[in-house]
């Protein structure tokens, strides 16, 4: 008798076709990494037909030859660490990527840790057992019939079935409760993790807890989760910031989705313009409750949203009245104005001149009536105008009495379009002036009011900015540090796993090292280059010839974008010589004009604006400045592999005075 891998019912030898559902017996694996259909595991479980595969694995239905029943075997396979020869059952895994292979691996096998706890629970789904064969792991659990929440919501659009989408809530919600009452985030909650069961009666089931995590982890090592959309802000920032809240914004948000039809705008644009409407303006049948309920859960500001899980569905079964968002921010804000306003009379009371202080203080912040320009290079696929767009537009919000227009340049007619507008008397009130010849940065101004903010004094590195900046008429956003690439397969490859290097000796005798000459000012003062190959025959992604490349961190993106496997490794010496870069000048102008672009320059320097300028600036076209900004700085480093190893080294960085 065979035993069909797609249905395992048996039939007679005889037959090539599942009389059953009609499935060809030795049908091939759809992928050559996926197990062999008939492939035995833990000497239990005949694996089938792959009926999915994501990010950290495949799903293959199965049969438990002991209990005679179909179940799902999820197999722990990333295809970036690891292989599988077509045929073989034993993974490969990348010798270079061991550390972070079982680090992904204990994941996987955390994650069928957390769902057997909830074994009992009717919304997750039950693990039967767990094991590690093949030099991987599995996870056996029940199979499930039905569809995905996004596949039903793409076939079916907006529900107007309220009650089915409460349903869904309701069943996810006391899933997510009994997560929290063990001290588990699910951190993934979104419409592809909730599955619809059907059979006699409709089963809502959470998957995917691969991505949970306690909420007091001290790990270090904590991986960023986003789903544009359904993931709140303190995902993007700062994943040690995650608690209840997370997983109800994200609720709030699938909620949304199911009854207006419409994906909810990404967090981090709605920080900045939030232009989600309420669910009741798009979908009528919805009531004032309930919208006002969705959207406190989706509050972009955490401490808006409901404090747990019961709250919110206590709420959206209409068991408490919410009242809108807005008016509780009038609220809150109407509290914390009286709280201030009672502080600064007791203040007064105490000292006119503390109060006399703060109005000073309060003065400084007010801008009078202004029109001022800005001007900037875009290089070619740079995510930079939209990013500064958006910078600006936040600056207009806070002071509606300054107009704000702006002017993105190519790169390359950049520097002649401001040599011609100071020839005319005619600069912009604010510009990117990096490599401007002194011809227009000599008709700036001196920006000691800049060095004075706030901001300013938040930002590292600056505390050399006299030694490099003498007349004061630029401001850096960002630095540049001197670095080698280094290639780790392929023909010219060396075997480099180290992140530092000290000279060029720390490559080996054989290694052929390459010399960027776009940068040879700032390597000719930390390195002897002499008897170095060209960047082109490192650079030349299908001759290339070299395996070390001496440059700067200026090129990342360029580097990244080459196919070969390649290493990013710093000099670790006591005194790096580095380069400030990314610099904005302020031009002649009225007193009002110079104090806006003086205050815009500012506020570029401040962490949420750096952020969005050099960190959120998008994945494949990042601006490649390492920000000035403290914090900015220290997350940029944290969460691009790429650039961790600064983290230990930047105390070294020294900025000599600008060459003139």
């Amino acid at each position: 008798m065979k035993r069909c891998f797609s249905c395992f019912k048996e039939y007679g030898d005889n037959f090539d076709v599942c009389p059953h559902c009609g499935s060809v017996y030795d049908t091939k694996p759809v992928e050559p990494i996926h197990l062999i259909p008939g492939t035995l595991l833990a000497d239990r479980y005949i694996i089938g037909t792959a009926v999915g595969s994501g990010g950290f694995g495949i799903v293959y239905k199965a049969w438990d030859a002991k209990l005679e029943t179909i179940v799902a075997v999820k197999e722990f396979f990333v295809s970036r660490l690891m292989t599988r020869a077509e045929g073989l059952k034993n993974v490969i895994v990348n010798k270079k990527s061991q550390t972070e292979y079982e680090y992904r691996k204990e994941r996987f096998l955390a994650e069928a840790r957390n769902m057997a706890k909830f074994g009992a629970h009717r919304s997750i789904p039950n693990v039967f057992e767990f094991f590690e064969e093949n030099n991987t792991a599995y996870i056996v659990m029940e199979l499930l019939q039905g569809t995905a929440l996004n596949d039903y919501i793409a076939q079916n659009g907006k529900n107007d079935d309220i009650d089915f989408a409460l349903l869904v809530a309701n069943e996810v919600g006391n899933a997510l409760k009994s997560l929290h009452e063990n001290n588990i985030i699910h951190r993934d909650v979104a419409p592809d993790n909730i599955f619809i069961c059907t059979g006699k009666d409709i089963r809502i089931k959470l998957m995917d807890l691969g991505a949970a995590k306690l909420a007091d982890s001290t790990d270090e090592v904590i991986d960023i989760i986003l789903k544009p959309g359904y993931s709140p802000t303190e995902q993007y920032d700062n994943s040690k910031n995650i608690g209840p809240w997370t997983d109800i914004y994200a609720l709030g948000a699938t909620l949304y989705m199911m009854i207006t039809g419409i994906k909810p705008d990404e967090s981090t644009n709605r920080k900045i313009n939030d232009t989600v409407l309420p669910p009741n303006a798009i979908n009528p049948n919805i009531s004032e409750n309930l919208s006002n309920t969705i959207m406190k859960a989706m509050a972009v500001e955490k401490h808006l949203r409901f404090k747990s899980i019961d709250e919110f569905l206590s709420a959206i079964n209409g068991e408490r009245k919410i009242i809108p968002l807005a008016k509780e921010k009038r609220r809150r804000k109407f509290k914390r104005f009286s709280g201030i306003l009672a502080a600064c009379i007791a203040i007064a009371i105490v000292s006119t001149i503390v109060g006399s202080t703060f109005k000073t203080k309060k003065e400084e912040q007010n801008l009078k009536d202004a029109s001022i320009s800005v001007w900037f290079s875009v290089p070619e696929g740079s995510s930079e105008e939209d990013a500064m767009k958006s910078v600006i537009d936040d600056f207009k919000t806070k002071f509606k009495n300054v107009k704000v227009e702006y002017k993105a340049i190519p790169e390359s007619e950049y520097k002649q379009a401001l040599i011609e507008a100071a020839e005319n008397n005619s600069l912009p009130n604010l510009f990117e002036s990096t490599d401007l010849p002194d011809e227009v940065t000599d008709k700036a101004v001196n920006l000691d009011n800049v060095l004075k903010s706030q901001q300013y004094k938040e930002c590292l590195f600056l505390d050399q900015y006299n030694n490099y900046y003498s007349d004061k008429k630029k401001v850096p956003l960002g630095i540049e540090v001197p670095m080698a690439y280094v290639i780790t397969s392929g023909n010219t490859s060396i075997d480099y796993s180290q992140d530092y290097f000290k000279d060029m000796s720390d490559f080996g005798a054989e290694a052929n090292v390459s010399v960027d000459n776009r940068y040879s000012n700032l390597l000719k003062e930390n390195f002897d280059i002499t008897n170095l190959s060209k960047k082109e025959e490192f650079l030349d992604g299908e001759k290339n010839t070299s395996a070390v490349l001496l440059s700067s961190s200026m090129i990342i993106n360029e580097v990244r974008a080459l196919k070969y496997e390649k290493k990013y490794v710093y000099c670790d010496s006591s005194s790096l010589k580095c380069k400030f870069t990314y610099e904005w000048s302020v031009g002649k102008a009225s007193k009002d004009e110079q104090r806006a672009s003086e205050m815009l320059l500012s506020w570029m320097l401040g962490n949420d604006y750096q952020r969005k300028l050099m960190v959120n600036s998008g994945s494949t076209n990042q601006i490649p400045e390492i920000p000035v900004n403290k914090e900015c700085f220290e997350t940029k480093a944290k969460y691009l592999n790429n650039l961790k190893p600064i983290l230990d080294i930047h105390k070294h960085f020294v900025f000599n005075k600008e060459d003139k």
